[in-house]
């Protein structure tokens, strides 16, 4: 049976991309039939951090009914990728009420869709939502980012889908005079789970080879199998099979 996973984050500058990204090729090295579509009409950036250039059909022609999902769907690094357009009059073509039709036609081919969605809330992050099975939160461990996530639950609730935890990026571990002095590094696991009344599923620590894998235009899971970010990853994508 497929699942439908909607990676959302209050605000933009968190992560959410790269880890959506990275979730899928995790899944399809797992042998798990994967598919990411790029819902982030305005500002999508899945082909990029993945390495694909040549993508004459996008979901922008999808949603505008200029194309057909079999022609916007792309392969790389295993994993199937159906990404948005670059370009502004491409994205104001768009009907994102035609979503729905688009990721219940991928739910009968493959095992997991995961859907990056638009940062914060408007109306092109409602039609992610409504399509999703359950929800990833992602957060940065500072206090804005989990309070502007925080203002997303309500809407999540509306549309009954479940929030099925939260993923905190770029945990930052203080080094140790600051630690003495009583200056506080990233947000505790635990005050995170208590402000967004969810589970954490899974800590990326900071590292610089997510950078670097990006300006690879790689996965950081292919490009760097072992450091740090990759292994957190591929844990947390391990923990979405059960």
């Amino acid at each position: 049976m497929s699942k439908v996973y909607t990676v959302i984050s209050g605000k933009g500058g968190v992560g959410k991309t790269t880890i959506a990204a990275n979730l899928g090729v995790s899944l399809a090295r797992m042998r798990k039939k994967t598919v990411v579509v790029d819902a982030d009409l305005a500002m999508g950036g899945v082909a990029t951090i993945l390495g694909l250039s040549e993508i004459p059909v996008t979901l922008h022609e999808v949603l505008a009914g200029k194309g057909s999902i079999e022609k916007a769907v792309y392969s790389t690094h295993g994993l199937d990728v159906l990404p948005s357009g670059h370009t502004v009059s491409g994205f104001l073509r768009t009907d994102p009420k035609k979503l729905e039709g688009v990721v219940d036609k991928l739910k009968r081919t493959y095992d997991y869709v995961i859907i990056d969605s638009p940062p914060g809330l408007n109306k092109y992050s409602l039609a992610p939502l409504k399509n999703a099975d359950e929800v990833l939160l992602v957060v940065t461990p500072d206090l804005p980012a989990v309070q502007t996530t925080a203002k997303l639950q309500s809407v999540i609730a509306t549309y009954s889908a479940n929030v099925r935890g939260v993923i905190v990026n770029r945990f930052r571990i203080p080094s140790f005079f600051p630690w003495l002095f009583g200056v506080k590094g990233s947000m505790e696991k635990g005050e995170i789970e208590r402000r967004l009344k969810a589970k954490v599923l899974g800590v990326i620590p900071e590292d610089r080879a997510v950078i670097e894998s990006m300006n690879m235009r790689s996965a950081i899971v292919i490009y760097r199998p072992k450091s740090s970010a990759s292994k957190a990853i591929n844990a947390i994508a391990k923990n979405l099979t059960h």
